[in-house]
């Protein structure tokens, strides 16, 4: 095991999880499930803080420009992952920890720091009436653009849920692949996964399908069904040691894949799905999501 207690900047190890700190409350939550699950899969911890100049001397103007400011900035900037890092190796002392202070805006600062890594771990907090979660520009931007899977972890979310990963399926090459990486995840968690497929409007015979119950009712939810099974089949045969439940519901995608993943150890969502415009990184579905889930969210891109 090799720990660097130095707080400068240190190119991300291969395979690392990456953990994005923004020096806030919402970095007890991420660091948490960061080093959780860098224990859990036996893999390195990065630990990175963006030092962002620009922002806060375009805010309070030239007084800000002297060279104490902004060595305040910087000392500020190493407490935040120094007392980071030492938290980290008083809980998990045999896990390997390194950390980075890049300089520069924290979306492209985090971006870079996810190359070549396992997973980039990032925040978001709870803030209106509804405890929705609010996600910035940061994160979504992170979430839309990484080159790794990127977890969201909302304010307040456990490290451990009941032991089960939900992903979403419906058909795509994106949750063909958010079904894969839900399998792997399974592994070191309850080896449970739950399927979700939605469907909302549909026509059987020139009808609109409305009421629950009747043969055409039924008739959707087999077709949606066949397809969830077909689309998981190769996969799910792979790995028998994983119990899989697949389940078909009516309504709205992302409603429902929150509405499910209340309680479970991770959501996980392709980054678009079936109904995605080309050219769009972070489809609909998702975006929703990663607003209103409360358990952490994988989002997985094609690549």
């Amino acid at each position: 095991m090799s720990n660097d207690a130095s707080p400068h900047d240190t190119p991300t190890p291969a395979a690392a999880v990456v953990a994005a700190l923004d020096g806030s409350h919402r970095d007890a939550a991420v660091l948490a499930w960061a080093a959780a699950e860098a224990t859990a899969i036996d893999a390195p911890l990065h630990l990175v803080h963006a030092v962002d100049l620009g922002t806060p001397l375009s805010a309070y103007g030239e007084l800000l420009t002297s060279p104490e400011i902004v060595e305040r900035v910087e000392e500020e900037s190493e407490r935040v992952v120094a007392q980071a890092r030492a938290q980290v190796v008083a809980e998990h002392p045999d896990l390997s920890v390194t950390t980075a202070l890049p300089t520069g805006a924290p979306a492209g600062a985090l971006l870079n720091a996810a190359s070549g890594a396992r997973v980039l771990v990032v925040g978001s907090a709870r803030k209106n009436r509804a405890q929705r979660i609010v996600l910035g520009t940061t994160s979504l931007s992170v979430v839309a653009h990484a080159p790794c899977p990127v977890v969201l972890v909302p304010e307040g979310s456990s490290t451990k849920g009941d032991g089960r990963v939900v992903v979403g399926v419906d058909g795509s090459d994106h949750s063909r692949l958010a079904f894969r990486h839900a399998l792997d995840a399974a592994q070191v968690r309850g080896k449970q996964v739950t399927t979700v497929t939605t469907w909302n409007v549909e026509v059987e015979h020139g009808v609109v399908v409305t009421e629950p119950g009747t043969p055409a009712w039924e008739a959707v939810d087999a077709r949606y069904r066949a397809m969830a099974e077909r689309t998981i089949a190769e996969d799910r045969a792979a790995h028998p040691e994983i119990d899989v439940t697949v389940e078909v519901h009516h309504g709205r995608a992302a409603d429902t894949l929150v509405e499910v993943s209340e309680g479970a150890d991770m959501l996980l969502v392709g980054s678009r799905g079936r109904g995605g415009f080309r050219g769009m990184l972070l489809g609909s579905v998702s975006q929703r999501v990663l607003a209103l889930a409360t358990c952490p969210v994988a989002v997985l891109h094609r690549h």
